[in-house]
């Protein structure tokens, strides 16, 4: 019994240390097991960490090329507006000169037209007489056979009752041969009268046909440009909003040019009415003094009108003062001339803006207000004086520079361009040149133009051709 209690303690104690390590383990490995949990779980947490990261990096990458993308296609749409719009005014201006071949043209034809009906009627006469003519030498030709032999004409001479009847028979037969004669240079000169006519005929009817023809081709070629103009004024009207901002930013552009040459001319206004009552003032003074040394009372200063040289009273900035006989001359002069002064660049050119307010052909609810023209010339384009005048003032403006000439009570202006090659004071003849016509905001090389009598604006285009 006792020996059996040994065994069995033994054993217990025998047991109690595996069963320790048993525990130990098992307490080893859940903590092992928790431990791979929790860095699962923070593999797992860092993991879906990274992904989030990374996903908000594409989701960004993403937004930031969809931006970069729309904002070339509204920088595409934007150059596209632009060139269609471009390409509307410059159409515009070509179908308006196109236009202006064709009525020309037109009405060219219709005077040809006149002239070759008259000058119809006036063959048909020529012939008629002609015939007459050619009858009437017939006749003659033929009596003059009868008499063709000198025996023929002596036994008529001499068959005669008496000595008077013959004298009268001998001047007969001297008239007559006279008359044949005489009958044959009319011929010569009525047919040489029809040939002439009759080829003045044909050459109106050959220079009609070709300027049917010039017609012609300027038609197609105007079909051609509205049909180009329609297919871009599509795109413009499909992106109106667009479209208007552009035509804003072009109209701001010019409304700054348009403010500094008004505020330009205004100072030029000014400028020349104080020279003019200086000039006034000296003249007077000058009066003074040559009737103070011929012993004479000072006179005082004249303000009647239409003394020669004197000036009536003027508000400050009016017209009302007087002008000098050289400058009423001058601006006679210049008004001759209306709807014949050259054009103010030289080389080919396209009026892109005309004057005053305007519904561009072809686009909705676009409308354009310019106080002169927008002329585009080539690379290399000249502008020129379109009249005799003297270059009142030169102002640069920004990078370029505007020249002002004076016509008697006219003035015109050149804005654009990158150089002059005149002065202040100088005195120019009609197409002198002024300088050399620089690019505008969009690297076209445009020629701004304004005509003024004084302040009030002029339609350039009724006056240069």
């Amino acid at each position: 019994m006792r020996y059996a209690l040994c065994i069995l303690l033994a054993f217990s104690l025998t047991a109690l240390p595996v069963e320790a390590q048993q525990r130990k383990k098992a307490t080893t490995t859940k903590k092992t097991s928790t431990t791979k949990k929790t860095q699962t779980k923070k593999a797992a947490a860092t993991t879906k960490k990274v992904d989030k990261k990374t996903q908000l990096r594409n989701e960004k990458a993403e937004a930031e090329r969809k931006r970069k993308l729309e904002q070339q296609r509204a920088q595409q749409l934007t150059r596209n507006i632009k060139a269609n719009l471009d390409s509307v005014l410059v159409i515009n201006g070509q179908i308006t000169t196109q236009k202006r071949s064709i009525d020309s043209l037109d009405s060219e034809i219709h005077v040809l037209q006149a002239n070759i009906d008259s000058m119809t009627i006036e063959l048909k006469r020529l012939e008629k007489e002609l015939e007459q003519r050619q009858k009437q030498y017939a006749r003659a030709l033929i009596q003059g056979r009868k008499q063709k032999s000198v025996q023929q004409r002596l036994t008529f001479i001499f068959s005669a009752d008496n000595f008077a009847q013959i004298i009268r028979r001998m001047r007969y037969i001297r008239e007559y041969t006279t008359y044949q004669r005489a009958q044959g240079e009319l011929l010569k000169e009525k047919q040489l009268e029809v040939n002439n006519a009759r080829d003045r005929l044909l050459g109106a009817k050959a220079k009609m046909e070709l300027n049917l023809g010039q017609m012609q081709n300027h038609q197609k070629r105007l079909e051609g440009l509205k049909s180009r103009a329609e297919k871009n004024a599509a795109l413009l009207n499909k992106n109106l909003a667009a479209t208007q901002k552009q035509i804003a930013e072009y109209q701001k552009r010019e409304q700054a040019l348009s403010d500094q040459i008004e505020k330009l001319i205004q100072e030029e206004i000014e400028a020349e009415r104080r020279r003019r009552e200086e000039a006034e003032r000296r003249r007077q003074e000058e009066e003074a003094r040559r009737n103070a040394q011929a012993g004479s009372k000072t006179p005082k200063p004249s303000t009647k009108k239409g003394n020669k040289g004197s000036t009536a009273p003027a508000e400050r900035g009016t017209e009302s003062y007087k002008y000098s006989d050289t400058s009423v001359k001058l601006s006679s002069d210049f008004v001759s001339n209306k709807g014949r002064l050259p054009m103010p660049v030289t080389g080919g050119y396209n009026i892109v803006r005309h004057f005053g307010i305007y519904n561009v052909q072809g686009l909705r609810n676009v409308t354009l207000n310019s106080k002169g023209i927008d002329i585009r010339g080539q690379k290399g384009a000249m502008a020129r004086a379109i009249f005799n005048g003297e270059v009142s003032n030169i102002y640069q403006y920004g990078s370029t520079y505007i020249v002002m000439l004076r016509h008697g009570r006219y003035i015109s202006v050149y804005s654009g361009l990158k150089s002059v090659s005149v002065h202040k004071g100088q005195s120019v003849k009609t197409r002198d040149n002024l300088g050399t016509i620089g690019t505008d905001a969009d690297g076209h090389y445009t020629l701004h133009f304004q005509l003024r009598r004084e302040k009030e604006l002029l339609n350039p285009e009724h006056w240069v051709r």
